[in-house]
């Protein structure tokens, strides 16, 4: 069904807006149906106060997105900025009627590779995937901490939700501000007279990249960005680890943390550590061929994907609290070196497992499976993030708050998972929690036929659905007394008022002059 969208207070600005969003990106791209709209106007989570949007569109590139901003800001209308819709923090979640949304996965394009220098410039609305195949034959890979969704979760997005860590790989971003003029930031922001400045250090003057990354939107629309390169090392070895408590994990993840060399380090609580096998199985079987490739010789490939098949689900039964290792060298015998250093200080605290599963995860790179349940449990994460010296501390604190609330939650089905990472200084524990409830279209849109026809019937639980909000509230005024950060900020964790009353005046100046109108993601920040 296809309606206009109308704003009971004012429907001829609504109309005036239609009108000139369908002159610049084409009325196929100027989305007006409600069902689409309530798709697109809702994150991961479902939440239950979500508007839909009154107009959703579509650009195909920075000139488009200038010229529908500039003429949403002639007829003064909010709008929220949408990526690959993979985030659960409310950041392109309409909080009232009247809101435009721009849905910006038309700007896929792979603009440059620069093998040499070093950078590939990406339309934000390219996939963490398209840009991975696309420096495959170049032997490169992005600096960049990519999300597990990578699949489906764009460039824009997750520069503008945040990366742990992960942002210094960013040279250069395009930024659409909240009047539709361009800028671009970096060495690519120079005026030339012998065409485009070239993207490639981030170091000049002032770091105005920095400033648009992790602003979920609310500073200015990212269209592209300068991502560094680096090479893609052709051997790697893996390590898995099996622990009693949360604090033996947390401890030895703090023993790690000068282990820098180490490319994937994920810790899995009981729950997480026997499902994770049995959830992505299916998919993990589908990259028995990858393995073997990715295997430090044709013969060891083919070796660690076979004995994935003999051991089949069950080779994580009876494992608690699990960590999984992996790293990347030039050479087999230096891969071996490094993975055998960290190996010999997790065995101070733990005892090794197999290690299918970080197999599993580098090759096959990116997954949205897990954002369900084995059987269609909803699931929605709430990050954290600490200095490293503070894990064990932290992994005690986190339990004990989930355990003061065990009782209802076993009441009302609810269960609690941890994924938990460590990086340069700092971890990262992500509490999650799974429940019975109808699975989303947006959910749906991203499962396999099969699962998403088996699921697609659950049944409605609004009521434990409205548990599970409360709580993730409980637990983000208790990560904020506990002194947490938090990346994918949006309009879920505590920013403007955690900060020192300078820090909060030049953050209120910065958006005031970068969007003095208020209509760019509003609310984003703001808490």
């Amino acid at each position: 069904m296809t309606e206009i969208a109308t704003d009971k207070n004012n429907p001829e600005r609504l109309a005036e807006a239609a009108r000139i969003l369908a002159g610049i990106v084409g009325q196929q791209y100027l989305l007006t149906d409600i069902a689409e709209r309530r798709v697109l106007s809702n994150d991961i989570f479902g939440w239950a106060d979500a508007v839909p949007c009154e107009l959703a569109v579509q650009p195909a590139d920075t000139q488009e997105v200038s010229a529908v901003v500039q003429g949403l800001a002639r007829l003064d209308l909010p709008f929220y900025v949408r990526g690959g819709g993979m985030s659960y923090t409310k950041g392109y979640v309409p909080d009232a009627p009247g809101r435009v949304l721009l849905d910006l996965r038309r700007l896929d394009r792979i603009h440059e590779i620069n093998a040499t220098d070093r950078y590939v410039i990406a339309g934000a609305g390219a996939t963490w995937s398209s840009v991975t195949e696309a420096l495959k034959p170049y032997g490169l890979k992005v600096a960049f901490g990519v999300p597990f969704s990578g699949g489906y979760s764009t460039v824009g997005g997750a520069l503008a939700q945040g990366v742990p860590s992960g942002m210094q790989g960013v040279l250069a971003v395009e930024v659409v501000r909240a009047d539709g003029s361009v800028l671009r930031s970096g060495a690519w922001g120079r005026e030339t007279s012998h065409g485009a400045a070239a993207p490639f250090i981030r170091d000049h003057g002032p770091d105005l990249t920095g400033l648009f990354l992790g602003d979920t939107g609310a500073l200015g629309i990212k269209t592209a960005a300068v991502l560094r390169l680096e090479p893609r090392l052709p051997y790697s070895a893996h390590a898995s680890f099996a622990f009693g408590t949360y604090e033996e994990m947390a401890a030895c993840m703090v023993a790690l943390g000068t282990h820098d060399f180490l490319t994937r380090r994920v810790g899995l609580c009981p729950f997480k550590s026997r499902n994770s096998a049995k959830v992505g199985f299916r998919e993990s079987l589908k990259t028995l061929s990858d393995v073997a490739a990715n295997g430090s010789s044709l013969r060891a490939g083919l070796k660690d994907a076979s004995q994935m098949v003999l051991d089949g689900r069950g080779f994580m039964d009876g494992v608690n609290w699990s960590l999984h290792l992996s790293t990347e060298a030039p050479s087999e015998t230096l891969a071996d070196a490094q993975i055998a250093c960290a190996r010999e200080t997790c065995l101070k605290h733990g005892k090794e497992i197999a290690s299918h599963l970080p197999r599993a995860m580098a090759a096959r790179g990116y997954s949205v499976r897990g954002f369900l349940g084995r059987d269609g449990q909803r699931w929605v994460p709430t990050n954290s993030l600490w200095p490293l010296s503070r894990a064990v501390e932290v992994a005690t604190a986190v339990q004990a708050f989930f355990s003061a609330r065990q009782k209802e939650m076993q009441r009302l089905g609810v269960q609690e998972s941890y994924m938990t990472t460590f990086g340069s200084g700092y971890f990262l524990c992500e509490p999650s929690v799974y429940w019975s409830d109808e699975v989303g279209e947006l959910h749906l849109r991203h499962l396999e036929a099969d699962e998403a026809s088996r699921f697609r019937s659950l049944p409605a639980n609004p009521e434990v659905r409205a548990y599970v909000a409360n709580l993730r509230e409980e637990l983000v005024d208790f990560f904020y007394r506990l002194g947490a950060v938090h990346v994918q900020i949006a309009r879920l964790y505590r920013y403007r008022e955690t900060l020192t009353p300078e820090t909060r005046r030049l953050v209120d100046e910065l958006k005031e002059v970068l969007d003095p109108g208020g209509r760019l993601s509003p609310g984003n920040l703001a808490r």
